[in-house]
């Protein structure tokens, strides 16, 4: 009887953040459908550059990523640009928050700290690596016919047949699948607590408090909304801290990594740029961690 209680407050929880977690969505399935293009238009301006992929990054779900993605592979945005949107993407994390009217404090300074550690972290690696020959290698005024196709293609490739879906049918299967990823989450949290006690987690938790970047991180590199959804659920719970929850997200890029790889056919490239964002964000989630 007793797991049964924990079952039902685990769909209790869950269900409550059905309203407001579709609500989200239905906004951000609409600035997709209807602005993502024009956005991807705004970052091959060549005038924003990586503060701009670090702000246009903010934007929820990992769609950004996987266009820049493409961008990155055509030539249209450079490596730093690409760094900036990846460590800024959260996915998931922000309309979790939003579910939860108590959170939503937590989302400003969050996504504030993240868009300077994107900025700063693009900066830098353009810097180290400014020797390198990343993506198409070429600037935008420097395309070639086919090289602009390439591009234009990019603008349009993250969205595919989800353009022609109905706003209020995406937003509803996507609300689906993260509330299914939420419920298995309080679900396991519960039975933890239930079988392992609260006490003994949270001495776990702060005996290992320095760690947990670095665990984020891993979690991070999941490509699906899974990871964000786990991290975010379990700063919610307050068993990880602040440090962790921003290695992880800063990581995890949802689908964006997978995308380099179909996009960009550099593997070495590849491998650097996620290594780079994996390592950087863990060593700055450790020394937030030690700090907040």
């Amino acid at each position: 009887m007793e797991i049964l209680h924990v079952l039902l407050d685990a769909l209790i929880d869950t269900v409550k953040l059905i309203p407001l977690l579709f609500a989200a969505y239905l906004l951000l399935e609409y600035l997709e459908h209807r602005q993502s293009n024009k956005l991807a238009d705004f970052l091959t301006d060549g005038k924003f550059g990586v503060p701009g992929g670090a702000v246009l990054g903010c934007i929820p779900q990992c769609g950004m990523s996987v266009a820049v993605s493409h961008l990155f592979s055509a030539g249209a945005v450079g490596a730093g640009t690409l760094v900036a949107v990846f460590i800024s993407c959260s996915d998931e994390a922000i309309p979790v928050l939003l579910a939860d009217i108590k959170h939503i404090n937590l989302i400003i300074p969050l996504m504030l700290a993240k868009v300077a550690f994107a900025v700063a972290a693009g900066y830098l690696f353009d810097l180290i690596f400014r020797r390198r020959k990343f993506g198409g290698g070429h600037h935008q005024h420097e395309h070639d016919c086919d090289e602009c196709d390439r591009i234009d293609a990019a603008h349009h490739h993250h969205c595919g047949e989800k353009c022609d879906e109905n706003v209020f049918v995406s937003a509803l299967k996507r609300t689906g699948e993260v509330i299914l990823f939420i419920l298995i989450v309080n679900v396991l949290m519960g039975l933890a607590v239930h079988f392992i006690g609260e006490e003994t987690i949270a001495a776990f938790a702060s005996e290992n408090k320095l760690l947990q970047p670095l665990f984020a991180g891993l979690i991070g590199l999941i490509p699906n909304c899974v990871g964000s959804v786990v991290l975010t659920e379990l700063y919610i719970s307050g068993s990880i801290g602040f440090g962790a929850v921003f290695a992880g997200l800063s990581v995890g890029s949802g689908v964006g990594y997978v995308a380099l790889f179909k996009a960009n056919k550099h593997i070495k490239q590849n491998l650097l740029i996620i290594a780079y964002t994996f390592v950087l964000s863990v060593a700055v989630g450790t020394v937030i961690q030690l700090f907040v």
